[in-house]
């Protein structure tokens, strides 16, 4: 990897170019569809099966979501994105693509974007959801949120497990991978809908609550939307993780805040 002092670290064998739309051969459209889809499943199988295989091991030690909440729920949400990652990893290696997934030390460009890029989540995400909530619609929670309400200190060890895990986990997976593949077939906007329709929709497993499903579906792929454009600005997928982590350190900063009467 060389490095250009004015732009991007570049990357040996990044895409030469990144046209907004195109029509790749059927070949291409039809690995980028099976790819990405695979790619999903084969993440989510593989977190179901190790999830079961640990959250096991915690119940032979005496540990259950009632006796320990807490060390349960942690668990059980770090082996799912560890799983994510091997899948992940396991795929580049297999199909030899590193080029899907550049990543290089943030030029002041791309954190200029990561700032920018924050405040438009944060804006976007927080108007989306005010909008929804003037039409009588609260968005569901995921398990995590939901568990923390009675045990506030799981949102504190949450957040460095999305820092190390979650962030680059999904955007490994979903802006790395599954845009990236949308992206050679399709070229860059079609890419970047694609991955966040899927991003909103693999969020319908995790919700638990009597709020709408289909707007934390439509929170998040919209918060996929802004994640995809940044990534493509810069080629730089620290840039969206970043931006990730950022979001949902702050949301469960203000959770725990809230559940402890801190606001």
């Amino acid at each position: 990897m060389t490095t250009d002092p004015s732009s991007e670290p570049a990357v040996v064998d990044a895409e030469p170019e990144r046209p907004l739309f195109r029509f790749g051969s059927h070949e291409e459209r039809t690995r980028a569809i099976a790819h990405s889809l695979l790619l999903v499943a084969g993440a989510f199988l593989v977190a179901m099966v190790l999830g079961a295989v640990a959250l096991e091991l915690l119940r032979t030690m005496g540990l259950t979501e009632e006796s320990a909440p807490v060390a349960y729920n942690l668990v059980s949400t770090a082996v799912q994105f560890v799983a994510f990652l091997a899948v992940c990893i396991g795929y580049i290696a297999w199909q030899d693509c590193r080029s899907l997934v550049p990543t290089g030390r943030p030029s002041l460009r791309s954190i200029a974007v990561i700032v920018v890029g924050f405040v438009i989540l944060v804006g976007s995400l927080s108007a989306l959801e005010f909008l929804f909530s003037q039409l009588g619609l609260e968005p569901a929670d995921n398990a995590a949120v939901e568990a923390g309400r009675d045990n506030p200190e799981l949102y504190l060890f949450m957040i460095p497990l999305v820092i190390l895990l979650n962030a680059p986990a999904e955007e490994l997976l979903f802006r790395g991978l599954v845009q990236g593949r949308f992206r050679r077939a399709y070229g860059v906007v079609p890419g970047v809908l694609a991955a966040s329709a899927v991003f909103g929709m693999v969020h319908f497993v995790a919700l638990v609550g009597t709020g709408s499903q289909l707007v934390y579906v439509a929170i998040a792929a919209s918060a996929g939307l802004i994640l995809g454009a940044a990534y493509e600005l810069t080629r730089n997928l620290l840039v969206p993780i970043v931006m990730h982590a950022l979001w949902n350190v702050a949301i469960y900063l203000v959770l725990y805040l809230e559940a402890t009467g801190g606001l």
